[in-house]
């Protein structure tokens, strides 16, 4: 089986919704390259994608472990991150979501994960904050932009109150 090729065609499976057969497409080449970190992100990335969160895990975990480089990496730390969040498991996603930003800083998915983890990880101040970090650095807005400095401003300040 050429690694490569049923990677495509498993994908392309997948795009046509055909989740099973994309599974037991990956499942099939996993048993012939058990070692090969972008077989490993692949099939959790498709258990990912089938609602199996618990079962992508371990394979995202094994894919870091064994190597995976570059722009896979960065999104099998985002997938397993948001993974890890929906299982309940906040903290750790919070870790792997910042390990993220610190491998890859560029990559605005991983902000945006990483305020969800901290929500769930009843960090609402970190969560807000990331967010409006996030959207300061990105937005075209014109009517955000003429307001960016007292927002940036307000995002490390979330509770203070002037009143007096």
């Amino acid at each position: 089986m050429d690694k490569d090729i049923t990677i495509k065609e498993a994908k392309a499976l997948r795009r046509k919704d055909k989740l099973e057969e994309s599974q037991e497409l990956l499942l099939s080449l996993l048993q012939e390259y058990p070692h090969d970190p972008q077989v490993l992100f692949e099939v959790g990335g498709s258990y990912d994608v089938m609602g199996l969160e618990p079962e992508a895990i371990p394979y995202y975990e094994r894919a870091v472990q064994q190597g995976l480089e570059g722009v896979d990496l960065q999104e099998c730390l985002v997938c397993l991150g948001s993974s890890y969040r929906v299982v309940g498991e906040s903290q750790e996603a919070v870790d792997i979501l910042e390990e993220a930003i610190e491998q890859f800083p560029d990559n605005n998915s991983s902000k945006a994960f990483l305020a969800l983890a901290y929500y769930s990880n009843n960090q609402a101040e970190d969560a807000v904050r990331t967010l409006f970090e996030l959207l300061l650095e990105t937005t075209n807005d014109e009517n955000i932009l003429a307001y960016a400095d007292p927002l940036d401003f307000y995002k490390d300040h979330l509770d203070g109150n002037w009143d007096e």
